[in-house]
């Protein structure tokens, strides 16, 4: 790791743990060996950079939309973290390529299926590319769910720090590995993806996968 990218990580360190309260033990569980994908819910723009700072020093690798690379200082933060950039409404080869590549070099790979930040801290519906991407590879996804940040603005005005949880749930896999993986199969892989982050918060933020059942296309322990 460059000295940058070290000052960096351990600025925004001091600057999580200034304005949160978070315990982020529960990152421990993460396996800390072989390839990965890590799917989050997202609501701000903080859960990216929290699960990369205090994850260190096991690699990873985000999805990020290709937006970030406008600006100077999102640009810089994207480059020395290695990110890769994608087009939320359709993510094109190159951006699977790169995936498939982060994953062949034994990286944890983190995605927000969800693909836009959700207003009220509610699961919107999962969109498809990851279930190609894990379908693809056949490798462990990680649900890791990080609750409190929608709270963030209204904490902030009042200078108090705001509460996270986050919560690991058990890694799973595919059943159907390898093959041709048609629209419908995508669509039914997405929803029980998410069905298992919903898993891990409250019933009132489960939202599209608030009463959501599966079709057993997942396995792993529940």
């Amino acid at each position: 790791m460059k000295i940058s990218e070290r000052i960096v990580n351990s600025l925004l360190r001091g600057l999580f743990r200034i304005l949160f309260k978070v315990d982020t033990s529960p990152l421990k569980e993460v396996m800390q060996e072989g390839p990965a994908i890590i799917i989050s819910n997202h609501i701000s723009i903080f859960e990216g950079p929290l699960l990369y700072v205090f994850m260190q020093p096991r690699p990873l690798i985000a999805l990020a939309k290709k937006e970030l690379w406008d600006k100077a200082v999102t640009r810089y933060l994207m480059n020395i973290w290695g990110s890769i950039g994608v087009d939320r409404e359709n993510m094109s080869r190159q951006t699977l390529e790169e995936c498939f590549n982060a994953l062949d070099a034994k990286n944890i790979l983190a995605i927000a299926p969800e693909g836009t930040r959700s207003s009220n801290g509610k699961l919107q519906q999962g969109k498809p590319g990851v279930a190609y991407i894990a379908h693809k590879k056949g490798v462990p996804l990680i649900p890791i769910a990080t609750i409190g940040f929608e709270n963030f603005s209204k904490n902030i005005k009042r200078l108090r720090r705001t509460p996270i949880t986050i919560a690991v749930g058990p890694p799973f896999e595919i059943i159907q590995k390898g093959g041709r993986l048609d629209a419908q199969t995508r669509e039914e892989l997405i929803d029980e993806i998410m069905v298992r982050l919903a898993l891990l918060m409250p019933q009132e933020l489960r939202g599209y996968y608030r009463d959501h059942k599966g079709v057993f296309k997942l396995t792993g322990e529940l």
